[in-house]
C-alpha cells in the first residue's frame, strides 16, 4: 500500500476503488500506524485533492477530516491544503460538481476551525465575495447547508443580508424559508439598521405572508414581527412609530385565520413580540363585531397592505381561544402578558375570555390562563365576578399542583366586592385543604394574604367561625383539624390591615393560634420568622382583651412589622392597606433589579431587622427581641468568608448589633418602677458601662463613617438620658456635661455633612435646656424624658464604601513561661514588642498599656513616626520600658495597645503621664513572663 502511494502520479481516479479508500481509512484510525506511513497517506490524499477529480473528492475530504481529527499535529497543514484547493476551485471554471466540492470543503474547514481554535483565524480568508460565489454556484441541497451555516463563517452582515434577501425569491420553498430565518437572525444580532434595507426586508416579509408553502408563511410571520420592531424603533416621531406599530399588528391580524396550525401559533407569538398597538385596535381583537371607532379605518403608513384595516383585528383573540388546536390556544393566552402591560382597558375587557379558558381540556392552556390572570391581578385590574367564580374555584381544587399554586397566587392579590363571593372563595380553599392536605402551608399563606385584603368582612368571618372555636375548646380532635387552623389563619390576618379590628376578634382565637405556632410559622416563613409571629400573636391577644387604651403601645409593633418586612420581602401585602398603583410596583421591581451587590443588600436587610427588634423591645417583647438580634448575629457569621464585603463593614455591623442587644437587655429596667433593688441596680450599672465602652470603641476604631457616625453619637446621647433617668443623683453632673458635649459634637457633624438633625436630637436639646442646672428633676421633666425615649429609634443607614476597622496585633517574641525576661527588682526592664497596625489614621494617639495583677498600670506612648506611612498595614519593633518590677522571683505583666479617644472633652486622668482621655483597646492583652536574675 505504501509503495503504491509513492507512485500516486501514475494512479488515476478510476483505478482507486472503495476498497483502497477503506484501507487508507483503516491506516488513519489505527493508533499504531507509524508516523512515516501517516505522512505518506497525507501526501497521497493531498495529491488527489489537488487533481480536483470530482468522483473521489468527497471521499478524500472525509479522509482528510478524519486524519486531522486523529492527528492534531497535521490539522494546520490539512486546513491549509483544503483552503488553497477551495480558492483554486473558485478561480477555475464554474461547474456543478465543483460547487458541491466547494461546499463540502467549507464544511470540513468549519469543523477544523471549531475543533482547533489556533487555526480559526485563517478562516477569514473566506471573505464575503468567496462565500457569495460558492453560495450562488452550489446546487440546491448544498445551498441549503450554506444558508443554514452562514454564521459559522466570517461573512459581513451586509453580504449575508443581500444574499438572504435575494434568496427569499428563490423558486424552492425551503430556500425561501431558510432565507427568512437568516434575515431574522441578522435582525436579532442587532448589527444591521439601515432604514431603507429594514423597510425592504419588512415589505418582502409581508409579501411572503401569502406564500403557498406553510413553512414559508410561518417564517414570514416571525420576520414581520422582528423586522417590524426594528422599523418601529427607527422612527423618531411618536406618530410615525404608532402608525408603524398599527401597520405591523394589522398585517399579523390578517393571517390569524391561516389554514396552517404553525402559522397561527406564530401569529400569536408575534403579537407578544410587537407588544402594543393603538387602544382601539387592541380592543377590537376582543370583539367580532367591528367597533364604531374602527370602521373603515386604516393605518396611515405607506408600508401597510391595502386590505389591512382595523376590521382585520376583529375577534382575533376570540378566534385564537376557540381554535381546535391547543397549541394555538396556548400561544393566544401567552401573548396576553405583553399586551396587557401597555394597555389600560385591555386587561379589564380580557378577563372574561381568560376565565373561560379555565375550562379548557388541556392543563397547559389552563396554566397559561392563570398566569395571565395573575399578571392582571398584580397590576390591580383583576375583578372576579360571580359568573366566573366557579371556574376559579375549580382551579383551586384542580388535580394539577401547578394549577393550584397559580390559583393561590391569584387569591393572594384578588379583591372580592361582597361577602357572598368571599364566603364562596373561602369554602373553595377549605375544600382544597381537605382534598390536598400536603398543600396546607401554602394554603395557610394564601388565606393570610386573602384576609389582609378583606378586613371589612372580618366581623362576618369571625361570627361564622366562632361556633367552631367554641366546639374546639372541648374537643381535641376538632382542635387539631385543618379547618380550624385555616379559619384561625384567616382571622388573625386582619389586624395587619386594620388594627382597630382586633377588638372584634375573641382572645380565644389568638390563644389557639399561639398553640399552632409551628404550623403557622411554616406557612408564613416567607413573611416573618417564628419569633416575629410569636410577638405578633402575643400582642394581638393582649390588645383584643383590652379596652383599647393599649392601642398606642401596639402601634410600635405594627409599624415595626410593616416597615421592616415591606423592605425585606418587597411584598405589597405587608405595606399599609391602601391600593398600590401599578406604576409604583413597576418602579419598585426595577429598583430591585438595579441592586448589583446582593451581599450589601442582605446587610441592609439585617439593619431593618435590628430596627424591628428594637421596637419589639420597646413594646414589651424583650425576649423575642433578643432572640431576633441573636439570629442576626448568626446570619452575619455566615458572611465572614464573603469577599464582596469588607471586614470593616462586617465588624461595624456586628458591633452595632451587640450595642442594640445590650440596650434591649437594659430597656426592661426602665419600663416599670423608677427605683429598683440594689441587685438589679448593680446589674443595670454593669450593662450601662458595657454599652458606653462599646460605643466608645466604635467611635475610635472605625474610620470612614458618614451617616453611621451620627447614629452612633445618638446612641451615646440615648445612654446619657438613660443614666439621667435611673441614676440622676449619683451621676447627674457628669452625665449632663457629657450629654451637652455630645449634642454639640453631633450638631457640628450635621453642619459639616450638610444634613438635617433628627427629631430625637431636636427633642433632646430642648429637654436639656429644661433640665438646666437645677438640683433635682421633677416628675414633669421625667415624663418628658420618657417621651424622648419612645421617640428614639435606630434608623437604617447606607453603608459607606470606605468603612475600615482600626486594629492591632501585639506579640512578645521569644517570651513564654519557660523563656522569661530577666529583671532586677526596683530597676526598669525592657519588653520587646512586635507590633502590627492596620488602618490606623495619622492623627491618632496610641498607648501601650502595661499592667500587673494588682491593677497597677503604666502607659507608654507610641511615637507616631513609628507608624505614619502610606500603607494600610504597618509593622515595626518597639521596646517598652517598665518600672513595675516588684520584689518577686517570677511575675507576669499584661500588655495591650489602646487608642486615645480624643473626642471626649471631659478630662479622664489627672496624672502627669498617660492619656488624658479614655482609651479603647485594639487587641487582646498579651502576657509577659519575667523572672528574677539568678545570682551565680
Amino acid at each position: 500500500m505504501t509503495s503504491s502511494m509513492e507512485e500516486d502520479d501514475s494512479i488515476s481516479a478510476e483505478s482507486i476503488s472503495l476498497d483502497t479508500l477503506a484501507s487508507i481509512r483503516s491506516l488513519i484510525i489505527n493508533a499504531d500506524t507509524s508516523v512515516s506511513v501517516i505522512s505518506s497517506v497525507f501526501d497521497f490524499l493531498t495529491g488527489l485533492l489537488s487533481r480536483g477529480d470530482s468522483a473521489i473528492l468527497h471521499h478524500v475530504l472525509k479522509l482528510l477530516s478524519d486524519l486531522a481529527f486523529r492527528r492534531k499535529e497535521l490539522a494546520k497543514q490539512i486546513f491549509d491544503s483544503i483552503l488553497s484547493n477551495l480558492l483554486r476551485l473558485q478561480n477555475g471554471t464554474a461547474e456543478v460538481s465543483h460547487g458541491r466540492a466547494a461546499v463540502e470543503s467549507l464544511a470540513v474547514l468549519a469543523s477544523l476551525s471549531e475543533t482547533n481554535p489556533s487555526i480559526a483565524a485563517a478562516l477569514s480568508k473566506i471573505d464575503g465575495e468567496v462565500f457569495a460565489s460558492i453560495c450562488l454556484g452550489a446546487p440546491i441541497s448544498s445551498r441549503l447547508w450554506l444558508l443554514r451555516n452562514a454564521e459559522r463563517f466570517n461573512v459581513p452582515s451586509s453580504v449575508l443580508f443581500t444574499l438572504f434577501l435575494g434568496f427569499t425569491k428563490d423558486p424552492y420553498p425551503f430556500i425561501r424559508k431558510i432565507a427568512l430565518d437568516g434575515l431574522i437572525n441578522i435582525c436579532n444580532a442587532g448589527d444591521f439598521n439601515h432604514a431603507h434595507a429594514v423597510e425592504g426586508c419588512y415589505t418582502r416579509a409581508v409579501e411572503l405572508l401569502s406564500d403557498a408553502e406553510d413553512s414559508v408563511r410561518s417564517s414570514a410571520v416571525r420576520a414581520v414581527s422582528v423586522w417590524g420592531n426594528v422599523m418601529i424603533s427607527s422612527k423618531e416621531e411618536e406618530l410615525s412609530r404608532r402608525d408603524c406599530t398599527d401597520a405591523a399588528f394589522l398585517q399579523l391580524c390578517s393571517v390569524v385565520r391561516d389554514m396552517s396550525v404553525d402559522v397561527r401559533v406564530e401569529v400569536f407569538k408575534a403579537f407578544g413580540i410587537i407588544g402594543t398597538a393603538s387602544e382601539s385596535i387592541i380592543l377590537q381583537t376582543l370583539s367580532k363585531k367591528v367597533l364604531g371607532a374602527g370602521k373603515g379605518k386604516k393605518p396611515q403608513n405607506h408600508l401597510s397592505n391595502g386590505s389591512a384595516d382595523v376590521s382585520a383585528a376583529a375577534g382575533v383573540f376570540i378566534h385564537g381561544f376557540e381554535d381546535e388546536f391547543y397549541q394555538v390556544r396556548e400561544a393566544a393566552v401567552n401573548s396576553f402578558h405583553s399586551l396587557s402591560v401597555n394597555s389600560i382597558k385591555f386587561p379589564d375587557e380580557a378577563v372574561y375570555l381568560l376565565m373561560d379558558m379555565l375550562y379548557d381540556d388541556y392543563m397547559v392552556v389552563r396554566l397559561k390562563a392563570l398566569e395571565a390572570l395573575h399578571h392582571i391581578a398584580d397590576l390591580g385590574n383583576l375583578k372576579i365576578q360571580e359568573t366566573y367564580m366557579p371556574a376559579f374555584l375549580d382551579a383551586i381544587v384542580d388535580t394539577s399542583e401547578n394549577i393550584r399554586v397559580e390559583a393561590r397566587n391569584i387569591l393572594k392579590l384578588a379583591k372580592l366586592p361582597d361577602l357572598k363571593l368571599v364566603n364562596n372563595c373561602v369554602d373553595g380553599v377549605l375544600k382544597s385543604l381537605e382534598m390536598y392536605p400536603q398543600d396546607e402551608p401554602a394554603i395557610l399563606s394564601a388565606l393570610f394574604h386573602f384576609g389582609q385584603k378583606h378586613p371589612n368582612f372580618l366581623v362576618s368571618m369571625v361570627k361564622r367561625f366562632s361556633e367552631k372555636l367554641g366546639t374546639a375548646s372541648g374537643n381535641k380532635l376538632e382542635f387539631n383539624s385543618r379547618q380550624l387552623s385555616a379559619s384561625l389563619m384567616l382571622i388573625i390576618s386582619a389586624p395587619l390591615s386594620n388594627k382597630q379590628s382586633i377588638t372584634s376578634i375573641p382572645p380565644l382565637a389568638f390563644s389557639y393560634s399561639l398553640a399552632m405556632l409551628g404550623k403557622f410559622s411554616s406557612g408564613l416563613h416567607d413573611m416573618m420568622d417564628q419569633y416575629m409571629l410569636l410577638a405578633y400573636l402575643t400582642h394581638c391577644a393582649i390588645l383584643s382583651s383590652s379596652s383599647g387604651t393599649e392601642f398606642n403601645k401596639g402601634d410600635i409593633f405594627f409599624q415595626a412589622y410593616r416597615d421592616s418586612n415591606a423592605d425585606l420581602s418587597g411584598n405589597p401585602v405587608l405595606l399599609p392597606s391602601k391600593d398600590i398603583p401599578a406604576e409604583s410596583k413597576y418602579m419598585a421591581s426595577k429598583a430591585e433589579l438595579e441592586i448589583g451587590n446582593q451581599a450589601l443588600k442582605f446587610l441592609n436587610h439585617i439593619l431593618l431587622k435590628i430596627k424591628a427588634a428594637w421596637l419589639l423591645s420597646q413594646s414589651g417583647c424583650s425576649k423575642e427581641a433578643l432572640r431576633a438580634l441573636r439570629a442576626c448575629k448568626q446570619e452575619l457569621a455566615t458572611l465572614t468568608a464573603d469577599s464582596s464585603i469588607s471586614n470593616g463593614t462586617l465588624e461595624f455591623i456586628c458591633q452595632y448589633v451587640h450595642v442594640i442587644e445590650l440596650l434591649a437587655q437594659v430597656w426592661p429596667h426602665f419600663e416599670y418602677a423608677r427605683h429598683i433593688s440594689t441587685c438589679r441596680s448593680v446589674e443595670l450599672e454593669l450593662l450601662m458601662k458595657e454599652i458606653e465602652i462599646k460605643l466608645m470603641e466604635i467611635r475610635c476604631r472605625f474610620t470612614g463613617l458618614s451617616t453611621e457616625e451620627s447614629l452612633v453619637i445618638e446612641l451615646v446621647i440615648f445612654g446619657c438620658l438613660l443614666r439621667l433617668y435611673k441614676f440622676e443623683i449619683c451621676c447627674r453632673l457628669s452625665c449632663t456635661e457629657k450629654l451637652s458635649s455630645t449634642i454639640s459634637q453631633l450638631e457640628l457633624h450635621h453642619e459639616q455633612q450638610c444634613t438635617k438633625p433628627s427629631e430625637f436630637l431636636t427633642e433632646t436639646k430642648k429637654s436639656l435646656k429644661e433640665i438646666g442646672s437645677s438640683d433635682d428633676i421633677n416628675s414633669c421633666r421625667l415624663l418628658h424624658l420618657i417621651k424622648i425615649f419612645n421617640c428614639f429609634s435606630p434608623e437604617q443607614f447606607t453603608l459607606s464604601g470606605n468603612l475600615q476597622c482600626v486594629s492591632a496585633e501585639l506579640e512578645i517574641p521569644g517570651n513564654g513561661p519557660y523563656s522569661p525576661i530577666s529583671f532586677v527588682p526596683g530597676l526598669p526592664v525592657a519588653i520587646p514588642c512586635e507590633i502590627m497596625l492596620l488602618n490606623v489614621p495619622r492623627d491618632t494617639c496610641l498607648w501601650l498599656r502595661i499592667s500587673r495583677s494588682d491593677e497597677t498600670c503604666q502607659f507608654v506612648y507610641l511615637d507616631p513616626n513609628l507608624y505614619n506611612g502610606d500603607g494600610r498595614e504597618k509593622r515595626f519593633m518597639f521596646t517598652a520600658v517598665t518600672y513595675m518590677t516588684p520584689r518577686a522571683v517570677v511575675f507576669t505583666l499584661r500588655v495591650s495597645i489602646g487608642i486615645e479617644c480624643l473626642f471626649e472633652d471631659i478630662s479622664y486622668r489627672k496624672q502627669r503621664h498617660g492619656p488624658k482621655h479614655p482609651v479603647a483597646y485594639l487587641c487582646k492583652e498579651r502576657e509577659v513572663h519575667l523572672s528574677l536574675v539568678s545570682r551565680t
